[in-house]
């Protein structure tokens, strides 16, 4: 019997069910292993203002701007964390099977960053934030999204 792993994940938190049966109807209870990011708002993480430069020209200054999104770099971290853990799973053979469900971004930054090995196992992607369902809605969603 092959075991299916489903990964339901957005920027912000993620859901592995572990042992997933798509043959069997009604309820199950896979185990779950639940990951969160602590959320800190923009003001939190960017507590220092951009700074002053001055003018190429003249006497002016003028603000600077941010170079780069921090929520953006701080989900990209926590998605990264997530897929380590993925791609350690895989190594110990602990799965067959993984289905991905997360939101656009969140998913193309895992293909990215995923082992071969992972992405070996990977039967399939869904690109959509399934990562707040009830766990047997979220099974028959991704039961349904297999089948068509």
């Amino acid at each position: 019997m092959t075991t299916t792993w489903i990964l339901a994940a957005d920027g912000n938190h993620a859901r592995l069910l572990k042992g997933v049966n798509f043959l069997k109807d009604g309820p199950q209870s896979p185990e779950q292993e639940i990951f969160q990011l602590d959320t800190k708002r923009v003001q939190d993480i960017m507590a220092d203002k951009p700074g002053r430069s001055h003018s190429s020209n003249g006497y002016g200054r003028s603000a600077m701007e941010y170079s780069s999104d921090p929520v953006r770099e701080e989900q990209e971290r926590f998605t990264s964390d997530v897929a380590s853990k993925l791609d350690t799973y895989a190594r110990k053979g602990a799965f067959d099977r993984l289905v991905l469900c997360a939101a656009p971004q969140t998913l193309g930054h895992l293909r990215s960053i995923l082992s071969d090995a992972t992405r070996a196992k990977t039967t399939a992607e869904i690109s959509k934030d399934y990562s707040n369902l009830p766990t047997e809605k979220l099974i028959s969603s991704v039961r349904a999204a297999l089948s068509s």
